[in-house]
This record gives structure tokens, sequence and C-alpha cells, in this order.
């Protein structure tokens, strides 16, 4: 009976794995609207053909005369490979963290007479599968383009993706299992959404500051100057390259590299399958404890309105341990600007027009996240309708919260650069905080009810906020570095920026228009 019921609990958790897995992605893309879901696959599909076409721009020079694996290519695709396990690996992280704490539907499997590890195994397995299913798509026109013009060995991508794959998924389980050990399970989700956000914005911020220490530019693609290769790279017939070669297609390495991430993902895995209950116990099980003997010696201290709300909604943002490594990951991708004003400093003034947009864009998207929770991901409507406050008062206190962190982010990157140009410092500051205006009124007029549980589904509310956010951010950006750089064409991006409101506002939901 148990070598029956075994397959039978495995097949049964694998077809609900796969109903879960096709009831995200449609959220995602359509939010399980048929209407929407089918719009949805069609502009894949023309974005999948346009790809497929900027791929062939892009490689056709390299295979016109043949396509040699010299040690520009070597580099460029062993970088491509790392980038894909920094990504693979962040996500795998996330993914293990979210399975260790969900209350969905585990309270009711631990419960059941199913052994609890099968569960445990497929989960990991459709992680390391999804993970690449998910990177696939987004090399693949470049592979295919590769396929037809530099032959069929080149389809070898797609398995070294898959070893990528299991090798992250199997990292991302092992660290989860090490930071239960360490730190607890009170601690473990913290840690991990911070780690998880670190390690995926660590490689691409790596390759800048590299390339603005060496080059004085922010493109990473600098760092594939034949002549940079040559004196800092290994060697064309260097081992370090061995990830070039096996996407290249070289049958031994591609086996080799396989064979050794199925073997690395199998022992994460079961590893994390026979522990993953004991661990999910502690994690749903977790219960805040206080020292006994010790009385708290903090007073009461009472606050205006606006002040507790604003107070309330800068808790409720620090105590999100994802939400804290999605605004971590922002952060970080401010420092190559940060060093780009480091290594100018009394050598370029015009360095605002290069850091300006960066921190702009960063600034607005950022802002329009913290701003989704703090309008529309509110847990307790109900409570904040009752209070004895006005509807304006409760609307600025969430504005004024989202504002206060924007400012922190924002005063330091701005003294930096006062010290090189205090025009440019003045720019880039006001050209931030229009950014993040710009996106607080996107979110204010498009607002709608839903839970902080939904945040990474928020685009999916609304597109046409969504849309109007993003392009508002990038109106922004191009118009304050056009200012800086004192051109009379700044006034371009400042017409868009209004043009995006106005469209935004006439279009707003009729509830927006009546609050």
């Amino acid at each position: 009976m148990r070598a029956l019921a075994a397959p039978s609990a495995l097949m049964r958790f694998s077809r609900h794995e796969l109903r879960l897995a096709w009831r995200d992605w449609a959220w995602m893309f359509s939010g399980w609207r048929s209407t929407s879901l089918r719009r949805a696959l069609i502009g894949m599909s023309l974005f999948y053909a346009v790809m497929h076409l900027i791929a062939y721009a892009v490689l056709s020079p390299r295979f016109a005369t043949g396509f040699v694996l010299d040690q520009t290519a070597q580099a460029a695709l062993s970088v491509t490979v790392l980038l894909s396990f920094t990504m693979m690996l962040s996500q795998a992280m996330e993914s293990v963290t979210r399975a260790f704490y969900a209350r969905d539907d585990l309270d009711l499997i631990l419960s059941s007479p199913a052994p609890s590890r099968d569960l445990f195994l497929v989960r990991i397995v459709m992680m390391a599968l999804t993970s690449w299913a998910m990177s696939a798509l987004v090399i693949s026109p470049f592979l295919n383009v590769a396929v037809v013009l530099g032959g069929e060995h080149w389809l070898a991508g797609y398995v070294v993706l898959l070893a990528v794959s299991l090798n992250a998924t199997g990292a991302g389980v092992l660290i989860t299992l090490a930071l239960f050990r360490t730190v607890g399970a009170q601690r473990t989700r913290f840690y991990a959404q911070i780690l998880a956000a670190v390690v995926g914005a660590a490689f691409l911020i790596g390759m800048q500051v590299v390339a603005i220490l060496s080059f004085g530019s922010m493109s990473r693609f600098t760092l594939f100057d034949p002549a940079f290769l040559a004196s800092h790279a290994p060697g064309e017939g260097s081992p370090w390259w061995f990830l070039a070669h096996t996407v290249a297609g070289q049958t031994n390495a591609v086996f080799l590299f396989l064979a050794l991430s199925v073997v690395f993902f199998a022992v994460g895995a079961w590893r994390g399958a026979v522990q993953f209950r004991s661990i999910v116990v502690l994690a749903l099980g977790v219960t805040e404890k206080t020292p006994r003997g010790r009385v708290s010696e903090r007073t009461f201290r009472s606050y205006s309105p606006l002040g507790a709300l604003v107070l309330k909604e800068l808790k409720l943002i620090a105590r999100d341990p994802w939400l804290i490594s999605q605004t971590l990951m922002q952060v970080l991708y401010l420092i190559p600007p940060a060093v780009m004003l480091w290594v100018s400093f009394g050598e370029k003034t015009e360095i605002s027009v290069i850091v300006a947009p960066v921190v702009v864009m960063a600034v607005g998207q950022l802002a329009g996240g913290l701003a989704w929770l703090t309008i529309s991901g509110e847990d307790a409507p109900d409570l904040i309708a009752t209070a004895p406050i006005s509807a304006f008062t409760r609307l600025w206190a969430k504005v004024l919260s989202v504002l206060t962190i924007i400012a922190a982010i924002v005063l330091p990157i701005s003294l930096g650069l006062a010290l090189i140009s205090l025009w440019g410092a003045v720019i880039t500051a006001a050209g931030a905080m229009t950014a993040a205006a710009s996106a607080v009124l996107v979110q204010l007029w498009f607002r709608a009810q839903a839970k902080r549980t939904t945040f990474r589904r928020r685009q999916v509310a609304s597109k046409a906020s969504t849309l109007a956010e993003a392009a508002a951010s990038i109106a922004c950006a191009a118009g304050t570095a056009l200012v800086a750089a004192a051109s009379p064409l700044a006034i371009l991006p400042v017409f868009l920026l209004l043009s995006v409101l106005g469209i935004s506002w006439s279009i707003r939901p009729k509830h927006s228009a009546s609050a």
C-alpha cells in the first residue's frame, strides 16, 4: 500500500502545484479575466516576435563572418550565465521563504495522511522548473537566432539554463535552511528577503562600479572592451571560461555541468524536503516573546491625528520584510550614481546630467510602490474610516509618509552632488520629488482597495495606472537630465509629463473623482 500511495501523492501534489503556477501566471498578466488573458497572450506574442528581430540585429554582425569564440565572446557568455544565476538565486530564496511562511494550504496538508515530504519535494522541483521557464522565455529569442545563424549546437543554451536553475534553487534551499539554524524562525524571513534583494542586484551593481572605476562610465558594456579584457581577464583557454564553452555547445562541458547541477540540486531538494515539515511548524507557530521580569519603561505618547497616522504608516512599511527587500533593491541601484559622483569629484561639473535621470527613475518607481501600499493596500480601511478625522487628513498622512521616505533617500545623494554642482543637486532633488509626487497622484486617482499581500500583483489591478506611472517617471528623468544640461529641449518632457498626468486625471475611476 505504501508503494502505491507515495506515487499517488506525488502525482496529486504535482497537479496541485501546476494549477497554482498557472493561476499565478494568469493573475500576473490578466487578473484572471478571459478577455484580458487573450489580449495578454496576443501582446506577448507580438513582443516575442519583436525580441527576435532585436536579437537578429544584435547577433547577425557577429555571425556574418563566422562566429569565433574569442575572449570577448567568452566573457559575454560567462557574464550572461552568472547574471542569470544571481537572478534565479534571488528568486529561489524569495520563493522558498514564501513557501515556509505560507498559510494558505500548509495547515491542511500537514494534517493530511499524505507524506508532507512529497509536497515539499514537488514544490522545490516546481521552483526550479518555473525559474528555468521564465529565464528561457527571456533569453530564447537570442538562442533561437543563434541556432538559425550559427547551428543547432546553440540549443545547448537551454540545457545550461536548466542547470543554472537547478544550482540556484538548490543553493536557495540550503541558504534558507542555514538561516533557520543560525538566526531562528523569527528572523529568517527578514534576513532571507534582504539577502535575496542584495544577491539579485549585487552582480549588476558590481559590474557598473567596476566600469565606473575603470572607464568613468556607467555602461556595463565597456567592460567587454578587447584591450581591457586582454589585460585584466584570463586567456582564451582558461578554465574560467567553462560556462562560455557550455553555452557554445561543447558536448563534454554541457554534460559535466548538467550532471554536477543535478547532483547538487538533488542534495539540496532532499534536505529541504526532509526538514521542511519541522521548519514550517516553527514558522507558522512563532509567537513574539518578551523577557520575564522586565517592565516596559516606555511611556505613552500623545500624537496629533496626522502624526499618529504617519507614524502608523512608517511602522507598517518597516515591519514588512518583503517590502523592505524591494525598497533596498531600489536603493542599491543608486550605488553606481553615488560612486560616479565620488570618482568625478572635482573633475566634471556635468556629472549631474548622468546621475540625475538614474536617481529620478529609481525614486519614481519606489514612490509608486510605496504609494500603492499606503493608499490602496490599507489592511484596516473600515477602522481608519471610523476615526474622528477628515478624509483629507487620512490621505495627507499617507502621502506624507511616502514623501518622508523618499526625502530620506534623495537627501544624501543631493548633498553629495552639491559638492560638485549646486545647480545639479537642486535639479536632481527637484526632479526626484516631482517624480515621487507624480507617482503619488497617479495612485491617488486610481486607488482601489486591496490587501498588502497582493502587492506583487498590483500592476494587474489597473494597467492604466501602471503605464501612467512608468511614463511619468520616464518624463521626469528625461526632463531632469535636459534641465541639468541647460538644454531648451527640456520643455518636451515637461509637456509629456503634464500630458500624462492630464490624461490620467481624465480617465480616473468615478469613485476617485467623487472622493
